[in-house]
């Protein structure tokens, strides 16, 4: 499962997936990650990786908004600001 992600986070060019929300297998990856460090996410509108690489913003029911990182092998979930 994170392999996936990892190699979204490390290869994503993000004018390839500018129209994009991501794929089914990403959707529901980041929706088991977003609820495994205790967030709500019932349903994924959409995974946008980051211009620079290293994390991806996670659209979840429309208003919640959550980035989860790449730090050192660990990836890490937080609130989008």
């Amino acid at each position: 499962m994170n392999k996936t992600l990892l190699l979204l986070l490390a290869f994503a060019c993000p004018a390839a997936f500018a129209a994009d929300t991501g794929t089914d297998t990403i959707k529901a990856q980041s929706q088991a990650m977003i609820r495994q460090a205790g967030h709500t996410c019932d349903t994924v509108q959409g995974v946008y990786p980051a211009a620079f690489g290293g994390s991806v913003t996670v659209v979840c029911d429309d208003d919640r908004r959550y980035v989860i990182k790449n730090k050192s092998g660990n990836f890490v979930v937080e609130k989008a600001e």
